[in-house]
């Protein structure tokens, strides 16, 4: 398995986790439940961000690199 698709794996359990606490906010009306709901909630979206820009670095360096390497000399 290639780096990408892990991360790209790792990123879509991620955008789950993210769904369960909207839901988990949706659901309750505890407001210290709601806090801890919305903390997780944040805290998921910052570590989605950095994956996708991550996943999108890599994808751009190997499309440069496999480019370069792809030109045949003649």
């Amino acid at each position: 398995m290639k780096k990408v698709d892990a991360l790209k794996d790792i990123l879509q359990s991620r955008i789950v986790n993210q769904m369960s606490y909207n839901e988990g906010l949706i659901n309750n009306y505890n407001p210290e439940l709601r806090q801890v709901y919305t903390q997780l909630r944040d805290d998921e979206m910052r570590s989605i961000v950095k994956l996708q820009q991550r996943v999108e670095r890599l994808e751009s360096a190997r499309g440069i690199v496999s480019k370069l390497f792809n030109t045949r000399l003649k």
